[in-house]
């Protein structure tokens, strides 16, 4: 009686790298449509987070309130937003009328501003020894400036039309924010019970340990954000009063936006400062840059 004989190893191995694909080919596909079915749910997911964060943030503000003036929580919520709301307002009418106009200001000296770039570069090149015949660093500033600013100021208009354009889509959108975070901030325990009927018996601990913990991490993440933010606006404020920088508001407002961006922030809040030193306080520039 014959046995069959063994398959080859060379067929077990191709078996193997066939199976092996197969399954990476699998999980591939399952991913990406996992990641179409995010993406088609993005402005949900968006939207669901940024309703969380607002109400995240006013939360605190409608409890101090409730406390300590004795408003009660339904008088403390409309308080609390009114402010808020009222507050970004205010400082939207003073981008659009201030702002802009240093904004349009400041574009239309941009011929004053490369070319005086170019001196104090020419003159650190004379200073360090560089001869122009190998690089004209002067030139090269004003070659760079007439061939990206113009792109770069077209499409500064571009996102503003496009801006323009969906304002009321933005706006609907934060109406359904405000909407759903005050719902958030006026029954907080209704959620969070929600949550925990949803949430098996037997992880109710632990589901308490990660509020806490959230939004314990998650808060002093914010409270220091927002100091730095402070700090560095009003280090600009001051550099900007004492060396007499022009453009105060448009360095204050840019310098604050720009610390909110996570790890980069800080360096690049930097930039805006130092540019408008350069561009129209060089006697201060190197001071400004130290300090």
């Amino acid at each position: 009686m014959t046995t069959p004989a063994d398959p080859p190893p060379d067929r077990d191995i191709l078996r193997i790298a066939f199976l092996a694909l197969g399954a990476v080919f699998f999980g591939l596909a399952v991913l990406d449509r996992v990641l179409s079915l995010l993406v088609g749910f993005s402005s949900l997911l968006l939207t669901i987070f940024l309703t969380w964060l607002l109400a995240f943030l006013i939360s605190p503000l409608v409890s101090s309130l409730d406390r300590r003036l004795h408003l009660g929580r339904g008088l403390a919520v409309p308080v609390a937003y009114g402010a808020v709301i009222g507050g970004i307002a205010l400082f939207v009418v003073a981008i659009a009328q201030i702002g802009a106009r240093e904004a349009s200001d400041l574009v239309g000296k941009t011929d004053a501003i490369t070319a005086s770039i170019a001196t104090l570069v020419g003159n650190v090149q004379h200073a360090i020894g560089i001869d122009r015949s190998t690089v004209d660093l002067a030139a090269l500033v004003e070659d760079v400036q007439r061939r990206t600013l113009p792109a770069v100021i077209q499409g500064l208009a571009d996102q503003t039309q496009m801006i323009a354009g969906s304002v009321l889509a933005v706006f609907g959108t934060l109406f359904i924010i405000v909407v759903l975070s005050l719902y958030a901030v006026a029954d907080p325990e209704a959620i969070t019970g929600t949550i925990r009927r949803i949430v098996p018996n037997r992880h109710a601990d632990t589901l308490l340990l990660v509020q806490r913990t959230v939004g314990r991490a998650f808060r002093g993440f914010l409270r220091t954000q927002v100091v730095l933010v402070l700090v560095q606006i009003g280090l600009t404020l001051v550099l900007g009063l004492i060396f007499g920088l022009p453009y105060l508001f448009l360095l204050t407002a840019s310098t604050g936006v720009l610390m909110f961006i996570p790890f980069f922030g800080p360096p690049l809040a930097l930039i805006p400062i130092v540019f408008v030193a350069l561009a129209f306080r060089q006697d201060v520039a190197l001071l400004v840059i130290v300090t």
